[in-house]
């Protein structure tokens, strides 16, 4: 028999074409002692009437029906009465497999830590499954190793749904209601820097489905990268001392190269504005922040010129392969 409850939140807004098929990968989970919090974000269309339907199934589904306010405030809405030894999120329009927090849960009682997290695989539009890695391994990390690999991106993600936290991380930790951009990765941050150990599997259990009209995908790029560069100078002032203090400072000159190419498209952005992201920028080239070639051939022709730059990046984004996954 299952002892520890796991609380699993799952923020829903207008989700009626995906919620069932997502909660019925979480209610078909051999770990059966689930608490199911599904936070009702002021959706309009049928995704309530769904998710009663189901509960009336199965007494694990809680329904917490809030006016809308963004998916950190419904996830900080979850966390803040899940009652489980463990919590861990699933977005609404993503699956999980069977056996997903059986596995976790056996490896934090395997290893004795506070965080177990695992692999995934994107699903594209036509439902074929691409997993990342997938080879198995199981990486035992202790605290400055596993920050290390977050602030870096290197081996695994910092989202939030493939992850298995105690509970206790939580006890004075919310998300950023504010921003909608890598507010994942700021959590996380503040959750592993409380963790002493945590375990990562090469195994791929979370399903993530593309979703071209998510808030990643739809908003203004400028709001969207001032956002990301927020988090990143958050990141680096709480890494500062740190053995992953480097990783932190390349983190920040990558986002402010990516924030001045949304500069660059943009006719909102005064010219003050840019002229003092583009001093930064000469700032981190200087120091030696920029160190693949193809960084630093894009902070040059972003500094130098500007007008051909726009003309050749506009058709090399369309040729190139982009990199969403993190470096195994």
């Amino acid at each position: 028999m299952n002892k520890s409850k796991i609380s699993v939140i799952v923020p829903a807004y207008n989700a009626e074409n995906m919620i069932e098929n997502c909660i019925q990968s979480i209610l078909n989970q051999t770990y059966r002692n689930l608490e199911i919090v599904i936070v009702n974000d002021g959706s309009t269309d049928g995704t309530l009437d769904i998710l009663k339907g189901l509960s009336n199934k199965d007494s694990r589904i809680k329904i917490v029906d809030i006016k809308n306010g963004g998916v950190s405030h419904a996830r900080n809405t979850g966390i803040d009465i899940a009652t489980g030894s463990y919590i861990t999120f699933v977005d609404s329009d993503d699956t999980i497999e069977p056996d997903m927090y059986e596995y976790l849960i056996n490896l934090i009682e395997k290893y004795s830590v506070d965080i177990a997290h695992c692999s995934y695989a994107n699903i594209d539009k036509y439902g074929n499954r691409r997993v990342v890695g997938d080879t198995g391994r199981e990486i035992l990390q202790n605290h400055d190793e596993a920050l290390k690999c977050l602030v870096s991106g290197r081996l695994f993600i910092g989202g939030l749904c493939n992850k298995l936290y105690k509970i206790k991380l939580f006890d004075d930790v919310r998300l950023d209601e504010t921003i909608k951009f890598n507010e994942d990765i700021l959590i996380n941050y503040e959750l592993f820097d409380k963790a002493k150990t945590s375990v990562y599997s090469d195994r791929a259990l979370y399903d993530y489905y593309a979703n071209d009209e998510s808030a990643t995908h739809s908003s203004d790029p400028v709001i969207a990268n001032k956002q990301c560069m927020y988090v990143s100078e958050l990141i680096y002032q709480k890494s500062k001392g740190k053995i992953y203090e480097s990783d932190a400072s390349k983190r920040l000159a990558y986002t402010a190269m990516v924030l001045y190419r949304a500069y660059l498209y943009s006719d909102s952005v005064s010219k003050a504005e840019k002229n003092e992201l583009k001093h930064r920028l000469r700032e981190f080239d200087a120091n030696n922040l920029y160190v693949g070639k193809n960084e630093k051939i894009n902070v040059y022709m972003m500094s130098h010129m500007p007008l051909f730059y726009k003309l050749f990046y506009k058709f090399y984004d369309k040729i190139r392969v982009k990199k969403l996954d993190p470096e195994q």
